[in-house]
């Protein structure tokens, strides 16, 4: 700000162009300031905010995670957490939990929450994620019901039953997965 010299300060007087260029500058800083803390990280202050003190019960990683779960919008995830020393061994099991599924899928948890809020973007925009996807219905054979044909086969799937195992995607593309061929 420019200081006014003692005679000027009782004078009416228009800013300057200098004055005027300081102002915007200034606005401009702040603007750019603001700007910059809404896309840097949370600070160890936010993250000690949300924990409440719980941040001794985290190793370094987990603190990493935390705040990348913070800068997600995550931070009701810690909301309900009490004070250090109550419930302290579920603090710590809720963030291994946090700290496996970020391992779990391919991104890590940032990953999962920019693509689901992708999907809702799209779904809310009424983009289908299946465009571009043909469905194909594979070759079989067909099989009279009872026939030597049909139950020998039959025998042979029962006996491959045992060692199989079925996955169904319900609900969803199968994103959590990390199976992202129908997208």
């Amino acid at each position: 700000m420019q200081e006014l010299p003692d005679h000027a300060a009782d004078e009416p007087h228009a800013p300057t162009a200098h004055a005027a260029g300081a102002a915007a500058a200034g606005a401009a800083a702040a603007a750019g300031a603001a700007a910059a803390a809404a896309e840097a990280p949370p600070a160890v202050d936010a993250v000690a905010a949300v924990l409440k003190g719980n941040e001794a019960l985290l190793t370094a990683k987990e603190l990493e995670l935390v705040r990348a779960l913070l800068q997600e919008g995550q931070g009701h995830v810690f909301e309900a957490w009490p004070a250090p020393g109550t419930g302290d061994a579920d603090k710590r099991r809720l963030v291994a939990q946090l700290v496996q599924l970020d391992a779990s899928y391919h991104g890590g948890l940032t990953a999962y929450i920019g693509n689901a809020k992708e999907l809702l973007r799209d779904s809310r925009e009424g983009r289908n994620p299946f465009d571009g996807y043909t469905p194909s219905v594979p070759e079989g054979e067909n099989l009279d019901f009872g026939s030597r044909r049909f139950l020998d086969l039959e025998e042979g799937g029962l006996a491959a039953a045992a060692r199989a195992a079925f996955v169904l995607v319900a609900g969803g593309l199968g994103e959590r997965l990390g199976y992202s061929a129908v997208h």
